[in-house]
């Protein structure tokens, strides 16, 4: 009796070759692969990515439109600008809209900082004024004002320079305040500085830490009387610009 396998078969009842089944395994498991591979190609075909549609807008970053003038800014804005010429002496004056690095008032112009803002005049004889920021320095505003006069009528220019330093106090005692003369342009340019508690006209008490820089400029047949007034550490970050007004005047 002979036991095992013989010619290649084996005694389990199989009775194919195993050169031939493992053909045959072999190309079941290759249509298995292929066939893998299509279906997730057809499936990577059907999943396309969604649309993005628009981008939205960033509200922060879109530009804002400045807020409407209330009935009483524009109302005081118009009456402002229509007395304007009589109180400059009938010559044209800035205003609120036009070129915004220059000032026109009695008859001269003269270089400005963008960010020197037209205001309403709030008193008589203010022909001009603009909210004067501080530059570089945490402070309020400072308050600079034009006046013009025919020439006579103003008074004598000395005696409005001593009113002017009068306004400023130290304690019980007046400021001591800088004068100076120069020529600009032909024109004679009285400057003086002071520094202290101010005392200003109708004021109910003195703001103390004060400064003006202020001008006289004596024009054929008119004065302009120019002068800066607030908190001291704004004025005197805005000196260079209040110079190079008074030395570009044309």
């Amino acid at each position: 009796m002979k036991h095992g396998c013989s010619s290649g078969s084996c005694g389990c009842g199989s009775s194919v070759p195993v050169s031939t089944f493992t053909k045959v395994v072999g190309g079941a498991l290759v249509f298995v692969a292929l066939a893998a591979v299509v279906m997730a190609v057809v499936a990577g075909c059907s999943e396309a990515p969604a649309s993005k549609g628009p981008t939205p807008v960033n509200a922060a970053a879109a530009p804002k439109a400045a807020p409407p003038k209330t009935a009483s800014q524009a109302a005081a804005e118009a009456t402002a600008k229509a007395a304007a010429p009589a109180q400059a002496g009938g010559y044209p004056v800035s205003g609120p809209e036009g070129d915004q690095t220059t000032i026109e008032v009695g008859g001269l112009t003269m270089p400005k900082p963008v960010t020197w803002v037209w205001t309403a005049p709030s008193m008589q004889f203010r022909a001009l004024q603009y909210a004067v920021p501080a530059e570089g320095v945490n402070s309020p505003a400072a308050e600079l004002v034009f006046s013009v006069f025919p020439a006579g009528d103003g008074g004598p220019v000395d005696a409005n320079l001593e009113r002017w330093a009068s306004q400023f106090r130290e304690g019980a005692n007046a400021a001591v305040s800088k004068r100076s003369e120069s020529t600009v342009n032909g024109m004679k340019v009285s400057r003086i500085e002071s520094v202290g508690d101010y005392m200003g006209m109708g004021a109910a008490a003195p703001r103390p830490g004060c400064m003006q820089l202020g001008a006289i400029v004596q024009a054929p047949g008119r004065n302009v009387f120019i002068k800066v007034v607030g908190p001291q550490a704004t004025v005197e970050s805005n000196r260079k610009a209040f110079e190079a007004m008074i030395a570009g005047m044309r």
